[in-house]
C-alpha cells in the first residue's frame, strides 16, 4: 500500500470503533504514518521556502566546504554550542552572501529546527550526503566525530583529485602544443613553401601534395573551421553529459577502454565505498544509505545498480547475494559487470561478521591504492607515447616539405 496516496472518505462513513490502546500494531502503523507526515511536511516546507536571489544561486567550492566543516569541528569539538559556533564562523567571514547564508541557518536553528534541516533548505550548497550524515550524527549525540571524520574524507578526497588532475595536466600541455604547432606549420609555413613549389613547377609527391591541400583548406576556411569544432564540441558535451541515453552510451564508451576504463570503474566503486562507510558509521540504515549515496553519483549504470542492491535489501536479500556471489563455499559465482568478486566477497564477510561499514572502508582502501598505482604507471607511460605522437606529426610535415627537394635535385642533376 503507498503511504503517500491520498485518501478518500467514502460517501456513508462507518462509525469509529474503540480501539485497544495497547493495540501494537496501531501504534506501529500511526508512528510510521506520523514519520512519513513529518517528512513530507519537510519536503514541503524546503520547497516552498522562500530565499532571496543571492541564496538561491550560492555555491561552495570544495575548499569553502571543507573550510566550513574543519572550522565547524574544531568549533564544536571544543565544547562550543552550535549557535556561537555558526556565530564565530559567520563573523569570519567576508562574503557578504555567505555571511547571509550563515545568519539564515542561525536563524533556523533558534527557530527550532535542527543543523541538518537548516542546511537542507541550501541543497546547492550541502550536498545531500553531507546533510545526512549531520541528521544522523545529530540522531546518536556525536555530532563532533562525524564532523571529524568528514574533514577528513574530504581532504583524502581533494587529495585524490589533485592526483588524477595532475596525471591529466601533463598530456593535455602536450597535446595543446601539438596542435598549436602543427596549425602554425599549416597556416604560416606551408603556404609560402607551397608558393615556392609552385614557381619552381615541381611535381610534388602525394604526402607534399596532400599537406599543401590541407593547409589551403585550413587558410581558406578557418572560419567555418573553427565554428565547426566549437560547435561539435558543444554538441558533442550536450549529447554526452546533459542527454540521458548520450550519458549511457559515452559511460558504456569510457568502460570499455583498456585503462581508463578499469579506473573509471574503481573510482566509482571507491566512492560507493567510502559514501556507505561513513553513512553507516553514523548510524544510517543500510537502505537509506544506499539511497543517498545513489544520488551522489553521476554515473547511470552504477546507480541503477545501486537502486537495485537497495530493492533487493528491502526485500531481505543480502548484498553480496545481489554482487553476484551465490554460495562461497563452493565458489559459486554470478559475474557481475559492474561489482567484481572481490567486493562481493568482501561484502560477505562483513554480513557475517556484522562489520559491513568496515569492509566499505576496507573496499575503499583497496582501490584508492589500485588507483595510485595506475596513475603513476599512466603518467610514466604516458610522456613517451606523446613525445612519440607529437615527434611523428611534426616529422610526418617535415618530411613532407623535404621530399620536392630530391626532385629538385634530380632534375638539375
Amino acid at each position: 500500500m503507498n503511504l503517500f496516496s491520498k485518501k478518500t472518505a467514502p460517501e456513508n462513513p462507518v462509525p469509529p470503533v474503540t480501539q485497544d490502546p495497547a493495540s501494537k500494531p496501531l501504534a506501529g502503523v500511526d508512528m510510521l504514518d506520523e514519520q512519513t507526515r513529518k517528512k513530507i511536511e519537510k519536503r514541503e516546507r524546503i520547497k516552498n521556502a522562500k530565499l532571496p536571489f543571492s541564496l538561491r544561486h550560492l555555491h561552495f567550492s570544495h575548499k569553502q566546504r571543507l573550510s566550513f566543516y574543519d572550522q565547524l569541528a574544531t568549533l564544536v569539538g571544543s565544547g562550543v554550542p552550535l549557535i556561537d559556533s555558526l556565530s564565530l564562523i559567520q563573523a569570519q567571514e567576508r562574503n557578504k552572501t555567505v555571511k547571509k547564508l550563515y545568519a539564515h541557518m542561525i536563524h533556523d536553528i533558534n527557530a527550532g529546527l535542527s543543523l541538518a534541516e537548516a542546511m537542507e533548505f541550501f541543497p546547492h550548497v550541502f550536498p545531500t550526503m553531507q546533510s545526512a550524515l549531520v541528521e544522523a550524527a545529530e540522531a546518536s549525540g556525536n555530532l563532533k566525530e562525524v564532523l571529524s571524520d568528514l574533514v577528513e574524507e574530504m581532504e583524502a578526497s581533494q587529495d585524490f583529485h589533485r592526483k588524477i588532475t595532475g596525471a591529466m595536466v601533463y598530456p593535455i600541455i602536450l597535446i595543446v602544443l601539438a596542435i598549436g604547432l602543427v596549425a602554425g606549420m599549416m597556416i604560416f609555413v606551408i603556404p609560402k613553401i607551397a608558393e615556392m613549389y609552385d614557381q619552381a613547377q615541381v611535381s610534388l609527391p602525394a604526402l607534399t601534395q596532400g599537406v599543401i591541400n590541407i593547409s589551403d583548406f585550413i587558410v581558406a576556411k578557418w572560419p567555418i573551421l573553427i565554428l565547426s569544432i566549437v560547435g561539435g564540441c558543444i554538441l558533442l558535451y550536450l549529447f554526452f553529459a546533459e542527454f540521458k541515453p548520450g550519458r549511457w552510451i559515452g559511460e558504456s564508451m569510457v568502460g570499455a577502454l583498456p585503462i581508463i576504463g578499469r579506473i573509471n570503474r574503481e573510482k566509482n566503486l571507491m566512492m560507493i565505498a567510502s559514501n556507505m562507510a561513513m553513512l553507516m558509521r553514523s548510524g544510517v540504515l543500510i537502505t537509506e544509505a544506499f539511497a543517498i549515496t545513489k544520488r551522489t553519483l553521476s554515473n547511470l549504470h552504477y546507480q541503477h545498480a545501486i537502486e537495485d542492491l537497495r530493492k533487493g535489501v528491502v526485500m531481505g536479500q543480502e548484498v553480496s547475494q545481489l554482487m553476484g556471489l551465490i554460495d562461497i563455499r563452493e565458489q559459486k559465482f554470478k559475474k557481475h559487470k559492474l561489482f567484481p568478486l572481490q567486493v562481493a566477497q568482501l561484502m560477505h564477510i562483513g554480513e557475517t561478521t556484522g562489520k559491513i561499514p568496515q569492509m566499505f572502508e576496507k573496499i575503499k582502501a583497496n582501490y584508492r591504492k589500485s588507483i595510485d598505482y595506475s596513475l603513476r604507471n599512466i603518467s610514466t607511460l604516458i610522456e613517451p607515447i606523446m613525445i612519440f605522437i607529437v615527434a611523428a606529426l611534426v616529422g610526418s610535415i617535415l618530411m613532407a616539405v623535404m621530399l620536392p627537394f630530391f626532385y629538385i635535385g634530380s632534375t638539375v642533376g
